[in-house]
Parts: C-alpha cells; structure tokens; sequence
C-alpha cells in the first residue's frame, strides 16, 4: 500500500476512514483520543499533526487546570489566605474551562475545513513531535 492509497471515497488512512473525520476525531476525547490517534494512526501525516496538537494543547491545559484546582484545595485550609484566594482561583478555574470549550469547538470546525491548521505557539513545538 502506498501513501495515497485511495477509494471511491478519497484518500484513506490507517483505520481506514476519511482523514477530514480522523482529524475531527483527534480532538473529540481532548488530549485522550489525540494520544490514541498518534499511535494507531501511522499513514496521514495531518491526522498525526492535529493528534499531536491536541495532545499538547489539552493535555497542558488539563495540567494547569488541576495544578490551579490542587492550588485552591491546599490554600482553603489556611483561615485567611484561603479566603482571600478562593475567589482569585476559582476565577481563573472558570475561566480556563471556557477557554478549554471554546478551543476545542474551534481546532475541530479548524481540522475539518483546514487540513494544515496550527496553532501559535503550540505548532512550534509539534513540529518536533510529528
């Protein structure tokens, strides 16, 4: 099989399936189905780049969520920083959840339509990846 093997439905991928779909699905368990589609996946150079975007973007994102959620949890027990800082943290706990929704609805209406979408920052470091 070569590389651009193909069917009567266009170029197919190791699963066998539509790259357009893999791509979306790379993102649909965040950084879980971006870690299992970079492994199974071995022909589709896009649909490894968007597993491995979403690896990196949601799985950092998941990390500073619970490092901020820990944060707050071990601050509340002090009587008077807990109270000054419960507000501040759940704050930005807020606002990293709308973050987090709002990026993963663009990156899939993204993988879907551009099939070479990166982000900023993060496409940087996962040209080393993939």
């Amino acid at each position: 099989m070569n590389y651009r093997e193909t069917n009567k439905f266009g170029p197919q991928t190791s699963l066998g399936m539509n790259p357009r779909l893999e791509r979306v699905l790379a993102y649909a368990f965040f950084w879980v189905s971006g870690l299992i589609l970079f492994f199974v996946e071995r022909k589709d150079r896009s649909v490894r780049w968007h597993a491995a975007q979403s690896m990196v973007t949601f799985g950092l994102l998941f990390l500073l969520m619970f490092g901020v959620s820990m944060l707050s949890n071990f601050l509340s027990w002090i009587p008077i920083l807990g109270g000054l800082t419960s507000l501040g943290l759940g704050l930005l706990l807020r606002v990293l959840g709308w973050v987090i929704g709002i990026l993963w609805v663009w990156l899939m209406i993204n993988a879907w339509f551009k099939p070479d979408y990166r982000l900023p920052i993060i496409g940087n470091w996962i040209r080393y990846l993939v």
